[in-house]
């Protein structure tokens, strides 16, 4: 369903499924790419007063991109399962990051930024996938029609027994007890 200047539209299911597609593709190359910044990210450093200082920039990116990720998929597709598979992509990139190539080359070294990085980064993939998963997506509301009068119950309206709210009971004559 769409809102279109007020009025509800119902679109074919196949533009829906599309951008549901579409959707979990992009979530998955932003897990991708936010890995790989993360990963660039682990061995920087700083020195202060002549002692190398770790900048912990990557474990808060992962923390919040992860989060991000799992929040936006699953705004776009509106469902929990594919709202993972950018924390998997994530994780996959993270892994071959932390693994020696053939030329003794690592990217993501054994310090505590890189090591806190995987590991915040992927607490924080797992506890925002569990929240998806408790939280069921809210429904969009279908506005209701208002019934049409017809010529019959509109000219016949008979008055209605009962009594307005707040009203006074009968033969009260506005004296109070």
């Amino acid at each position: 369903m769409a809102r279109t200047a007020g009025k509800v539209i119902s679109l074919p299911a196949f533009p829906e499924l599309g951008w549901r597609i579409v959707g979990t593709v992009v979530g998955v190359a932003l897990g991708i790419a936010t890995a790989v910044w993360e990963a660039v990210l682990t061995p920087w450093y700083t020195i202060i007063g002549g002692h190398v200082v770790r900048v912990p920039a990557a474990p808060l990116l992962a923390v919040v991109c992860n989060i991000g990720l799992v929040w936006f998929t699953r705004k776009v597709t509106g469902r929990t399962g594919p709202a993972l598979l950018p924390g998997l992509a994530w994780l996959g990139v993270m892994v071959a990051a932390g693994d020696l190539t053939s030329d003794g080359d690592l990217l993501v070294e054994g310090t505590w930024v890189g090591l806190s990085t995987i590991l915040l980064g992927a607490v924080a993939w797992a506890v925002a996938g569990y929240m998806a998963i408790l939280r069921p997506a809210r429904a969009t509301p279908v506005p209701v029609e208002p019934v049409a009068k017809t010529a019959a119950t509109s000219q016949t309206s008979a008055p209605s027994s009962r009594p307005k709210p707040g009203a006074r009971p009968a033969g009260s004559k506005g004296k109070r007890r």
